[in-house]
């Protein structure tokens, strides 16, 4: 019996080991350039408002890396994440109102990461909607891809795609921020 209970634990200790994992994103850095952007609206003022996320092909969550799976380190969402990046921005910038009539929401539509085996990548979009006194300003899908070296271990690869996604968000935002009809819009 002891055998027995010694060979079940010598092979399944490796077994459980390599079951999936939930890895968190890191939390999001703000990017110079975006605060830079967003500091040479002269007027904007803005707050955030609702960002939410649609479930579907390409936009699952948890993220799957492989076997392991990626989950946002704010909310239940990778849409809570993006609000998250664009209020921390915005603040650095010295933009943010909660007392603006300019509201800005957002539904991310689209969240992949490809881990690769030599190379990488992101591929995000997202709708932005700019609101001025119950107005709609802005209303467009924005998106953003980004490469990176990749692996075939996985070992290298998944953390590696786990770095990587925070600058994923920032080329989003800032292809978002570089936007002139944004730009006026939150003026």
């Amino acid at each position: 019996m002891a055998v027995r209970l010694a060979r079940l634990l010598l092979i399944g200790a490796p077994a459980a080991l390599l079951s999936a994992c939930a890895l968190v994103a890191p939390q999001y850095s703000p990017d110079v350039d975006n605060i830079e952007t967003l500091k040479s609206v002269t007027n904007a003022k803005a707050h955030v408002g609702a960002f939410d996320s649609t479930p579907g092909p390409g936009n699952y969550y948890p993220v799957p890396l492989r076997a392991n799976v990626l989950r946002s380190p704010v909310g239940h969402s990778f849409g809570d994440y993006l609000a998250d990046a664009m209020t921390k921005e915005l603040t650095m910038a010295g933009k943010l109102s909660p007392q603006s009539d300019v509201e800005i929401k957002a539904t991310l539509i689209k969240n992949d990461i490809d881990v690769g085996i030599a190379t990488g990548g992101a591929t995000l979009s997202a709708r932005f909607i700019v609101v001025r006194g119950g107005q709609t300003r802005f209303d467009k899908v924005v998106s953003a891809q980004t490469q990176w070296d990749s692996a075939f271990a996985a070992m290298i690869a998944v953390p590696k795609a786990r770095e990587e996604y925070p600058a994923a968000v920032q080329k989003l935002l800032g292809q978002l921020y570089a936007d002139p009809a944004f730009r006026q819009a939150i003026e």
